[in-house]
């Protein structure tokens, strides 16, 4: 009897773990943050209050320079021998970082050290960021904040009359479709909606070819180049009617997540922006002509 009713109550204890286990939140990944850390846990909004005697940043070394949507930068420190972990985040952002602390450096006998990978939004806006730094001891007390000031450059649009630009955050393997108000779609395998005429309808020598053009197959087979953005140009002024945009997920290339933005410019004019999130789910789908998810419509006069 006793036997029976201990079996009872471990089978209680299961189902409740379980369904414990069901309902816990899932981790908040992010998606809307500025700035990403690989190797940190993020969280939602401000930064705790400075603490009277919380443990101080005493270095940061962090490149000046970024781009939008650049990822793979490092950020490393030294912390008072009291913190156990550092919180970083760039002012103003939606939550921080909490990265924890190493061993001390043969360099800096008695402080902690911490080493951080950094990636940044491909909507970082242009300008003066400010990327800031609170040391972080065993009791959760937050020390003063050490800020260090980054230049942000945004990577200058091809020129064209018109333009259709994909970029995202990170290495993954993104690719832009437009499908053309005749039906071509422009991709990484039919990189020019120019069509030639049947053979037996030669053209002229010289005949110009106008069209959209994509640029570049951008982090291809995950190969990193940096880029993370691909255009489709048209030099000339466009064909009247309707375009279709598509993202194709080719492969997140180990990354969880990427988020996008595609947007129309004509004449220097947005025609219409739209954002989203590709997850592994997208990298399960052919990855041909007329793939990926319906991103945008856009209507030339």
């Amino acid at each position: 009897m006793r036997l029976r009713g201990l079996v009872f109550a471990l089978v209680a204890l299961v189902a409740l773990v379980a369904a414990t286990s069901c309902d816990a939140t899932a981790p908040d990944e992010a998606t809307d943050a500025r700035l990403r850390v690989k190797n940190g846990q993020f969280f939602r909004g401000g930064v705790p209050a400075e603490e009277g005697g919380g443990p101080r940043v005493k270095s940061v070394t962090v490149s000046p320079l970024v781009h939008p949507g650049q990822v793979g930068r490092t950020c490393a420190g030294e912390l008072d021998a009291a913190a156990t972990s550092v919180a970083l985040t760039l002012e103003g952002d939606v939550g921080y970082w909490i990265v924890p602390a190493g061993l001390p450096s043969v360099l800096a006998a008695g402080s902690p050290t911490f080493t951080a990978e950094l990636s940044f939004s491909s909507t970082l806006p242009a300008g003066r960021q400010m990327f800031v730094a609170h040391a972080v001891d065993g009791a959760g007390h937050f020390g003063a904040a050490l800020a260090k000031p980054l230049d942000v450059t945004v990577t200058a649009r091809p020129a064209g009359r018109f333009v259709i630009s994909l970029k995202w955050e990170n290495a993954a393997d993104l690719d832009l479709h437009v499908t053309d108000p005749r039906g071509v779609e422009i991709w990484k395998r039919n990189i020019n909606s120019y069509e030639p005429p049947p053979p037996d309808m030669p053209e002229a020598p010289n005949t110009p070819h106008p069209g959209g053009l994509l640029d570049v197959d951008s982090n291809a087979s995950c190969v990193a180049d940096g880029r993370h953005a691909e255009n489709v140009v048209y030099a000339d002024a466009p064909p009247s009617g309707h375009y279709t945009v598509r993202v194709d997920t080719s492969s997140l290339c180990g990354t969880p997540t990427s988020h996008w933005r595609v947007e129309g410019i004509l004449g220097g004019v947005s025609l219409g922006a739209a954002e989203g999130l590709a997850t592994e789910l997208d990298t399960r789908f052919p990855h041909d002509r007329g793939a990926g998810v319906l991103a945008l419509e856009l209507d030339v006069p």
